[in-house]
């Protein structure tokens, strides 16, 4: 993530996975104490984790989103 300090705007729902555009969930790994965000289609591999708060999974799959914005279509 570039800036923390950017306001993100509402990061409470509505992200899609930008491989297949399915929705994603946000879920607590327990073995490591971090969140993850991770597409729901078996099919689909997409996956980000090590964050250290719900909000900032939410924040990182927004931005990967943007920047691959063009790649998977």
């Amino acid at each position: 993530m570039a800036d923390s300090s950017k306001h993100p705007g509402d990061v409470r729902w509505g992200w899609k996975c930008p491989r297949c555009d399915a929705k994603t969930r946000i879920k607590r790994d327990p073995s490591t104490r971090t969140y993850r965000w991770e597409c729901v289609r078996d099919a689909c591999p997409a996956v980000g984790f090590g964050f250290v708060s719900r909000r900032r999974a939410r924040i990182a799959l927004r931005e990967f989103r943007r920047r691959n914005e063009d790649v998977y279509r």
